[in-house]
């Protein structure tokens, strides 16, 4: 006797899960496969995970094996219904239902493919899987590469120093720039975020010859009308600069 793959449908109900196998008289001996493959072609790759996972769950509640026995044959049966549609006359009145089949089937094997944890798919199909993923990470490591050549373009072999104890009096500068206005009454400076500015500092400049820490930069930068943090306001006696029009100087 063979093993009960499929949950089918019951004799004469007439309300039976959409994913139940067979028709109003029930699964006749022996056509399981057929009807198993029949609904795939109605079915969105969407819904491919809630179909096989129907099945695979009611053939666990047999005993009968585990997802691998069942993934093993529903792979095998999706293949040899490919190679089936394929071996037929290209020249017959079938053949553009053959094709859609064929594509239908092949989506569903490439699902079945992402359920494959034992390697149970021939090697060839493995092979040209794992090729594809070389492929893959290949391109994106030369993607990656690009982006570290473009980013290191822009790197700096030495900061610019900053006396000990006058990072205030830059952030300061820079806040003042910030609040510029050319002639025509427009903002010389322009960006919705504080990161460009405190980034500028941690990655261009060194505060007494130390690393300037992201957060330290970043504390100093605030909205109109936010109060920064505490000890991140810049002291009255490291505002040693005034930025004005040159008219006004």
């Amino acid at each position: 006797m063979g093993l009960n793959y499929f949950k089918s449908r019951k004799r004469f109900d007439f309300s039976p899960h959409p994913f139940d196998v067979g028709n109003v008289l029930g699964l006749k001996r022996g056509y399981g496969n057929n009807h198993f493959l029949l609904k795939i072609y109605g079915i969105d790759k969407t819904g491919f995970e809630d179909y096989y996972t129907h099945h695979l769950n009611h053939f666990l509640s047999t005993g009968q094996g585990s997802e691998k026995d069942f993934l093993s044959h529903v792979w095998y049966i999706v293949q040899k219904r490919i190679e089936h549609f394929e071996r037929k006359d290209p020249f017959s009145s079938e053949h553009p239902r053959h094709q859609s089949n064929i594509g239908k089937l092949t989506e569903f094997q490439q699902y079945l493919g992402t359920r494959d944890k034992w390697n149970i798919r021939p090697n060839d199909v493995l092979l040209k899987e794992k090729d594809g993923k070389i492929a893959e990470l290949e391109a994106h490591i030369q993607d990656l590469e690009e982006q570290l050549k473009a980013h290191t373009k822009y790197g700096v072999a030495q900061k610019v120093y900053v006396e000990d104890g006058y990072l205030p009096t830059l952030i300061d500068l820079i806040q003042q720039l910030r609040e510029v206005e050319l002639p025509n009454g427009r903002s010389l400076l322009k960006s919705d975020h504080h990161s460009p500015y405190y980034k500028l500092v941690a990655k261009y400049f060194n505060h007494g010859g130390k690393e300037i820490p992201l957060d330290t930069a970043r504390n100093y930068f605030v909205g109109k009308g936010e109060a920064p943090i505490k000890g991140s306001q810049v002291p009255d006696g490291r505002k040693l600069f005034r930025i004005v029009p040159v008219d006004e100087a």
